[in-house]
């Protein structure tokens, strides 16, 4: 059952996402770790905002999940690649262990056109991974940072 529901990004939750950018235990595993400063977030957010025709490789899509309450308690991002959706999320640590990352991945479906999900993440980051696998993301590279496949089309569910 999804206790949540998905909007595109706005202006408006700019602040939101920066707690969460500026936050280092949320971006500890994205990119070097380093909490994001604010006038890298405003570029950073400002490209899912302005994007145009999101079937093109390479646009960024933000959408913010929102409980019961319509209050944010996440990030899903999507980029569309030549032949998959990039797909990452941020939880609100104030939500972190009440399963709203798997959730923001089952509505993530919804925005694929069919094409399979793809994540990155750290090898040290178990939380994220255990996410990936139980909405049956499957281990396609055991680098670090791991790639997980989520099948085109396919139904991920979680337990």
């Amino acid at each position: 059952m999804t206790r949540i529901l998905l909007r595109p990004a706005v202006p408006t939750d700019a602040d939101f996402l920066f707690s969460m950018a500026s936050d280092v235990e949320v971006v500890r595993w994205i990119g070097d770790g380093a909490a994001w400063n604010r006038a890298y977030f405003d570029r950073r957010f400002a490209r899912p905002l302005s994007a145009g025709d999101t079937r093109m490789p390479d646009v960024p899509r933000w959408f913010i999940g929102m409980n019961e309450e319509q209050r944010p308690v996440g990030l899903l991002s999507l980029i569309r690649r030549s032949d998959h959706i990039e797909v990452g999320y941020w939880v609100d640590p104030a939500q972190w262990g009440r399963g709203y990352a798997g959730e923001l991945l089952d509505l993530a479906q919804d925005h694929t056109d069919g094409l399979a999900m793809v994540a990155q993440v750290y090898r040290a980051n178990s939380a994220s991974r255990r996410v990936l696998e139980r909405a049956g993301f499957e281990l396609v590279d055991d680098g670090d940072p791991m790639i997980f496949r989520a099948p085109p089309s396919q139904t991920i569910t979680r337990p």
